[in-house]
């Protein structure tokens, strides 16, 4: 599918977003800029999307799933705990006639498995996500890194900004023998998205993450 940069920002940006978000899940969308500008790191950069198995773990109403399609992944796995999301989701592949690509699943992840049995053999596996920062539950983040390590190849994963967390992640990933191969700063938009939010919006420091196995 070819679509210009421009073009595919537009695209997911009209796509339909949270309509009751839950504070406990961290719920929020990602802007459609930075959505697409992952997914071009990605895709172009390391050649992680096209024709790769991508799973897109706590994958919300999609944005980075649709990105990712636009990039001639093999197909999607969208997967995310709250049923009410998955619907929007579904609603959102529909209208872009993008069912045959991404195949939501509504899931803990702490449960969720992928099978390699199935698979054709040397299968890239690129798990992509945008976890919770922690902010409401300490941690929430680790289960989401430990999950996509036992599956994938390549895992791309949204962190926040900072020397701290940084190191912390650095040295968590060790014991899963995934090493940090890249990090790319970014300046991420937070649209205001709850009543207690007093801004339009909000830009935070993000990390986007590259890790890879330990050879």
């Amino acid at each position: 599918m070819k679509i210009s940069k421009k073009n595919l920002i537009s695209l997911v940006q009209n796509t339909e977003t949270y309509n009751n978000p839950k504070i406990i899940l961290e719920q929020y969308c990602i802007n459609a800029t930075c959505a697409v500008d992952i997914i071009y790191y990605a895709g172009f950069e390391y050649d992680d999307i096209s024709n790769a198995v991508v799973v897109d773990l706590g994958s919300g109403t999609g944005r980075l799933s649709i990105a990712s399609a636009f990039l001639n992944a093999k197909f999607i796995l969208s997967v995310d705990i709250d049923i009410d999301v998955v619907n929007i989701l579904n609603r959102n592949i529909k209208s872009l006639d993008l069912t045959s690509v991404i195949f939501p699943i509504c899931a803990d992840i702490k449960y969720f498995e992928i099978s390699k049995k199935n698979l054709p053999e040397n299968t890239k596996i690129t798990t992509i996500m945008n976890p919770p920062f922690g902010v409401q539950s300490r941690h929430a983040d680790r289960i989401f890194l430990e999950k996509a390590f036992s599956f994938s190849s390549i895992v791309y994963s949204i962190h926040l900004g900072g020397q701290k967390v940084q190191k912390f992640i650095s040295n968590y990933i060790q014991k899963f023998d995934w090493m940090v191969d890249n990090i790319l700063p970014y300046n991420m938009i937070l649209e205001n998205t709850y009543p207690f939010h007093t801004e339009k919006s909000k830009k935070i420091d993000i990390n986007i993450y590259r890790f890879i196995r330990k050879e």
